[in-house]
């Protein structure tokens, strides 16, 4: 009877263990997957800070994971489960790979990391400080955004030097139509820009939002006047200048109606030697601003070098043209002197003929005693003095062919 319970007992135990590897084997079997997109948590980046260096890019990396284990295990696993860390302990400046590390729960294996080495690039760690502009959404004609006033009006933005060196400021934004007349108090979210406009990511800002409080002001066009005071220097001369005659303000309603025209501080451009740009300074009435379509204000002045020639000629170098039929015109003028004046390159080519004096005989009496000279040639972008403006003449009758000189 006691032998036979031994051997009860071991063909039990022995059913179990075949039992308990039919489990195993058949309904709980060997499983793998794939985890993708698992965050990589970047360690000692205080460490790196610390060294004046930076992530220069993206500091969000993530990758594949393959596992394995059972298949109960398998499902039951979690993506929170699964870590995976890479050390910025002593990276450099450039290009550097990080050796990713996984841990999952202690049933499941690791198979594979895709990938293993994730390239970083660090750079130098610089601090800038940049101006907040303010850009105005759904603009309508006839009103503007004025009264402006920004908290801070200049963000520190911080990251590496090849990114931080794109950004040209840090711009918020405001519809217009969220304003009227009050002022108004609201937060906007800053970001920083280029010198496009377009967004600079993987930078840090010293404040998120900037406080800004304006109005929606009215806007009127009316005269602008700007005096100008002072000439160039030596020969230069002004050949065009390009000032505003009017301007477009915006204010307040009330104040508004009260303008009718602006003046400007004088604008200086004595002793100036080349083509300038100079900003127009208005005087503005207490709450009138410049408004945007105005802007920016300048004015323009294009400048020459300019020269002078001047040729003298006897009596015989006057060219007579269109004498009458049997008329004798004798030029009695011993000199005439012809003088030019224009841009160098100008005056640099001609020639004593292209100024050559004549004097058109058509409607000449018989009873003249002078002639008003004009040049042989005309003369564009050229200023053209001849003295005397006259020459004498004696006009005789006898055989002459028609148009011809004596």
């Amino acid at each position: 009877m006691g032998r036979n319970s031994w051997i009860d007992k071991l063909i039990s135990v022995a059913i179990a263990l075949m039992l308990w590897v039919y489990v195993v084997s058949v309904i709980n079997p060997q499983s793998n997957t794939v985890i993708t997109g698992v965050p990589v948590q970047l360690l000692n980046q205080e460490v790196l800070a610390a060294s004046g260096l930076a992530i220069a890019g993206s500091e969000h990396y993530s990758v594949d994971v393959h596992v394995e284990g059972t298949r109960s295990d398998i499902l039951s696993l979690q993506s929170d489960q699964i870590t995976a860390t890479a050390d910025l302990f002593g990276m450099s400046k450039g290009q550097n790979y990080l050796v990713v590390a996984v841990s999952v729960p202690e049933k499941i294996t690791v198979t594979e990391v895709r990938s293993n080495r994730i390239p970083v690039l660090i750079d130098e760690l610089v601090s800038v400080q940049k101006a907040v502009t303010l850009h105005i959404l759904d603009g309508s004609a006839g009103s503007e955004v004025g009264g402006v006033q920004l908290n801070p009006q200049e963000v520190g933005v911080s990251g590496a030097k090849s990114i931080v060196d794109n950004v040209r400021s840090v711009r918020v934004e405001v519809s217009q139509s969220s304003l009227s007349d009050a002022a108004t108090a609201q937060l906007l979210t800053a970001v920083a820009v280029d010198s496009e406009g377009n967004p600079v990511p993987h930078v840090r800002l010293s404040h998120a939002y900037v406080e800004l409080s304006a109005s929606l002001y009215r806007t009127k066009t009316v005269p602008l006047e700007v005096p100008v005071e002072g000439i160039p220097a030596g020969e230069a001369e002004i050949t065009r200048k390009e000032i505003p005659a009017s301007i477009t303000v915006k204010g307040p309603r009330q104040a508004l109606e009260n303008v009718e025209a602006i003046a400007a501080r004088p604008l200086n451009i004595q002793g100036i030697t080349e083509s300038i740009s100079l900003v127009i300074e208005p005087i503005l009435p207490e709450s009138i601003e410049v408004a945007s379509d105005s802007l920016p204000l300048e004015a323009h002045f294009t400048l020459v070098s300019m020269s002078e020639v001047t040729f003298i000629y006897k009596a015989e170098d006057i060219w007579v043209y269109n004498v009458p039929s049997g008329y004798r015109i004798q030029v009695l003028s011993p000199e005439v002197t012809v003088s030019a004046r224009g841009e160098e390159a100008v005056i640099s080519i001609l020639q004593a003929k292209d100024l050559q004096p004549a004097i058109n005989a058509a409607n000449v009496s018989l009873n003249a005693q002078e002639a008003t000279l004009t040049t042989r040639y005309a003369q564009q972008l050229v200023k053209i003095s001849i003295a005397p403006a006259s020459a004498r003449i004696r006009v005789t009758v006898g055989n002459n062919p028609p148009g011809g000189q004596e």
